[in-house]
């Protein structure tokens, strides 16, 4: 479930929690806020950076293998055989 940043149109006018934003969990087949749950005022949605990994170097065999993953290498003929 994705989590949404919300804060409030005009700060002056909300309460402690949404003049400074809050953050929500909602899921994805649900409309977005148009208002604070809490004092009613008029919220919008703020478009936050994406949390994506980040891979340094390209995994080694052995680092593939010593993390659970089966190392499968093509040969000529179309099959694969396992390492």
């Amino acid at each position: 479930m994705p989590t949404y940043h919300y804060i409030a149109t005009k700060p002056e006018d909300g309460c402690p929690r949404c003049s400074k934003g809050f953050d929500l969990r909602r899921p994805i087949s649900r409309p977005a806020l148009t208002e604070c749950p809490l004092c009613k005022t008029p919220v919008r949605k703020v478009i936050t950076s994406v949390n994506t990994p980040r891979v340094s170097k390209p995994m080694s065999v052995s680092d593939a293998k010593s993390a659970g993953f089966t190392i499968l290498e093509k040969r000529c003929d179309g099959s694969y055989e396992k390492l």
